[in-house]
């Protein structure tokens, strides 16, 4: 145990701890911040816009056909006709254009623009702008707020409900008779069955997927400069030499692949809880109960998880790649005599793992996912956990069978 212990403190190395700490501050500065602030954006406003808050008070995270009909977006999108209506016929811009009402201003404009010389359409170009500044009330002093309550931006956003809640049965129709993804038609299959009723928070899945990638790579690198200076400076050092001389120095190296695994697992969970924390209490984590199986326009959650079920599997993929990580630099390390030496090894290994993170993380469980569609052709359920897992066992049987080897061999390395 005392070895052990010792092993543990020479990865836990305060220099090696700073410099991931001074990589995470750097990380998070980068990247996940702006990703934090992108999806409080979307949280206040995303698909649901000005009605977000309203809908979810009076209809919690599912939206039931009597429900949408109780919401009566029709009706909601008369009246706000009626107030663009009412902007387009008191601005002289619009008449200047033979633009009468809404209807028409949709179709502007309706001749062809191909045959106008550039100083046209540039004037064309801005007379739209101008107008549609007309209709979202757009001014220096206007909030994010302010716009999406314009007459504009809530017609879209009733619009884009409309297509969610009460227009997706073709659109999956589409998926069960013309796709050949077997996974992606079954999904569609009980995403119809379920009339797409979850009122989840427009792209939270995607947008948290996006996040906890940028955390997956981050974790592998981490692990990666937690776990090779371990076996590659006692090479260095010639302490390795020391170590065959004994029958019980030929097992510090089990010893120190047990370290390096614990390590890897405690330093990534450090690293996950770490990260995921501010996104949840930003808002994503009102939804840890709530089913987030849906249709959108451009993506298919394929599976029926509750959110906390796939921030959970998220993490585990994070897991089983910095244990990877860990596994495999470590026998990397084993047959490097210097830092030089490992470098070279390390880099190809490290970027192989982030795009594997990359990959496998951004987009999980959606029809979208890289892995999912390049990789499996959408015919294997859960694609992604499965790559993890695989970059898993392989590093630790691996490394395994490197710590078998040293415990045996009968000649110095």
């Amino acid at each position: 145990m005392r070895i052990f212990i010792n092993e543990l403190r020479k990865l836990w190395n305060w220099r090696i701890l700073s410099l991931i700490a001074a990589f995470a501050v750097l990380v998070w500065f980068s990247f996940l911040s702006e990703a934090l602030s992108t999806y409080d954006s979307l949280r206040t406003h995303g698909i649901y816009g000005s009605y977000q808050t309203e809908m979810f008070e009076r209809y919690g995270d599912s939206l039931e056909p009597e429900e949408l009909a109780d919401y009566d977006i029709p009706g909601k999108k008369a009246a706000i006709v009626a107030k663009l209506d009412a902007i387009i016929a008191s601005e002289a811009i619009f008449a200047e254009h033979q633009i009468h009402n809404f209807s028409e201003f949709q179709s502007f404009p309706s001749f062809d623009t191909d045959n106008m010389d550039e100083a046209e359409r540039n004037r064309l170009s801005d007379a739209l702008s101008v107008m549609q500044g007309k209709l979202s009330h757009t001014s220096d002093t206007q909030t994010l707020d302010e716009w999406y309550a314009s007459p504009l931006m809530q017609m879209q956003t009733l619009t884009a409900l409309e297509h969610t809640y009460a227009d997706y049965e073709s659109s999956l129709r589409s998926y069960i008779e013309q796709d050949e993804r077997s996974v992606v038609v079954r999904a569609a299959e009980q995403i119809l069955h379920m009339q797409n009723n979850s009122l989840i928070h427009y792209d939270l899945t995607s947008t948290f997927s996006l996040y906890a990638a940028i955390v997956g790579v981050f974790c592998t690198i981490a692990v990666i400069i937690l776990v090779a200076p371990l076996l590659t400076t006692d090479r260095m050092q010639k302490v390795n030499l020391l170590q065959y001389s004994s029958s019980i120095g030929r097992k510090i190296v089990g010893i120190q692949l047990t370290a390096t695994i614990i390590s890897s697992l405690a330093l990534s969970f450090i690293l996950i809880a770490a990260a995921f924390t501010p996104f949840l209490l930003a808002g994503a984590g009102d939804y840890w109960n709530t089913k987030i199986m849906s249709f959108s326009s451009y993506s298919i959650v394929l599976y029926n998880l509750t959110f906390g079920q796939y921030t959970m599997a998220l993490a585990g993929m994070i897991l089983l790649l910095g244990t990877s990580a860990g596994c495999f630099v470590f026998v990397l390390a084993r047959f490097s005599t210097n830092v030089m030496t490992l470098l070279f090894k390390t880099v190809p290994a490290g970027v192989g793992l982030t795009a594997i993170a990359m990959f496998s993380i951004h987009m999980a469980f959606s029809n979208n996912n890289y892995i999912f569609n390049s990789v499996f052709k959408g015919d294997v359920t859960a694609p992604e956990m499965i790559v993890c897992s695989i970059a898993a066992v392989a590093g630790i049987i691996t490394s395994a069978l490197v710590s078998l080897r040293e415990k045996r061999t009968e000649h110095l390395p």
